[in-house]
């Protein structure tokens, strides 16, 4: 029986689904630990990292994944196999659909001390903020990018958050700045 046909009074059932709405908390909390252990992850896993991401693109992710004829276990015990950062990300890059924003989720998900999430929002915080160590414009390659990482990094240790949280803090402060302006003069 799959877990759709699990009946809605099964108190187990009904735990996982209350845990699974905090899409977040599922990933960093089971997914993340899972691939830890296992080096891989299955199709689920990694659809609900590009669904956490960016719903719109799960479909061409299935295509380029179909075009490659690689399987999510093997694309990421490829990236697990990598000892090196840059080969992770570009191992990802290989399979069309997956850009560097998706990168940078998966991985941030699969290695959460070494990568943070690429978003528009977080760099803007930090460009804003003057932080040091930034590339010169938004991350479009895989050096820029793990040279914001690596920014990221440094700026974390010294504000005492881990990654993730520093990548929330900074989505927050973004979304924050644009609430404060929608809601401005409306006392």
């Amino acid at each position: 029986m799959n877990n759709s046909e699990t009946s809605l009074a099964d108190s187990q059932e009904l735990h996982r689904l209350a845990a699974l709405y905090g899409v977040e908390g599922y990933l960093f909390e089971i997914v993340s630990p899972r691939f830890a252990r296992t080096g891989t992850l299955p199709p689920y896993d990694f659809f609900a990292i590009v669904i956490w991401k960016s719903n719109r693109t799960k479909t061409k992710i299935v295509a380029g994944l179909a075009s490659t004829s690689k399987t999510v276990e093997a694309l990421m015990r490829e990236v697990s196999a990598a000892s090196e950062l840059e080969p992770k990300v570009n191992a990802l890059l290989q399979v069309p659909g997956i850009g560097l924003a998706m990168a940078s989720a998966i991985l941030t998900v699969c290695h959460p001390d070494e990568f943070t999430v690429l978003d528009y929002r977080a760099w803007d915080t930090l460009r804003l903020s003057d932080v040091p160590g930034l590339p010169s414009r938004y991350p479009a390659t895989t050096s820029e990018y793990l040279q914001y990482c690596l920014a990221c990094k440094h700026l974390a240790q010294r504000v005492d958050l881990s990654l993730r949280d520093l990548d929330r803090a900074l989505w927050a402060r973004s979304w924050e700045s644009d609430l404060l302006v929608l809601t401005d003069g409306m006392r």
